[in-house]
């Protein structure tokens, strides 16, 4: 929730460089939420909502993910098909298939995907055996908390030695999941996973982005 990233703010910028998981584990009629925050330095907040904006990648280096894709727009389930990507307020949306997997369980389902450049990705299940619902939520405040040094991509504006400023500020990632498993009797061992799962997907997106960055630097 946002008000829950306020109040945890000045405890985030304390803790620089280290990473928080706060879990709680509640009866599966009620569900469940693991979250995770991290402060990301030398990383703009558009390089990280890209590369989690990019989920037909996600097979290739989220951890427990065996296959995603991207689905095409007439399968959509959860809006009308001839509506357009882009909703009313600007934000994009549309759909995924993700398949995840571990010793306990695997599941593929259906995640609805809205984006809002560069500040919030959200998935949520729309199909699916195992969770009755589940919702990931990823957020990215600039450390210092200006906006305005950003233009409207969150790209850094003016020179080069401003950009560089805005980059080495640091952005707070926070991620989230909450989830409701349908069969109680798997409720606990889902939960064991996904506290380890919130624990690792931060590191595994910020390692992400300076692979591509590197990549990049290479090719130039």
């Amino acid at each position: 929730a946002v008000g829950d990233d306020a109040r945890d703010g000045a405890g985030a910028r304390s803790g620089a460089g280290t990473a928080r998981a706060r879990g709680t584990a509640s009866s599966a009629a009620r569900g469940t939420r693991f979250s995770a925050r991290k402060i990301v330095k030398g990383l703009t907040r558009r390089a990280l909502y890209d590369v989690v904006r990019d989920v037909g990648a996600y097979c290739e280096f989220v951890p427990f993910c065996k296959g995603s894709r991207v689905t095409p727009r007439e399968t959509w389930r959860a809006r009308a098909r001839d509506e357009d990507a882009e909703t009313a307020d600007g934000r994009e949306y549309f759909e995924a298939d993700l398949e995840i997997g571990f010793t306990v369980f695997n599941e593929k389902y259906t995640s609805a995907v809205t984006c809002e450049a560069p500040r919030m990705v959200q998935a949520r299940s729309v199909k699916s055996g195992l969770f009755e619902n589940m919702t990931t939520t990823w957020r990215f405040t600039p450390l210092d908390g200006d906006e305005d040094e950003e233009d409207e991509d969150g790209r850094a504006k003016g020179d080069d030695a401003k950009a560089r400023e805005v980059t080495d500020g640091g952005v707070i990632v926070d991620f989230e999941i909450d989830f409701q498993v349908r069969d109680p009797m798997h409720a606990a061992a889902v939960s064991m996973v996904f506290d380890d799962v919130a624990n690792s997907q931060i590191n595994a997106f910020e390692k992400r982005c300076k692979q591509l960055a590197l990549n990049a630097a290479r090719k130039t």
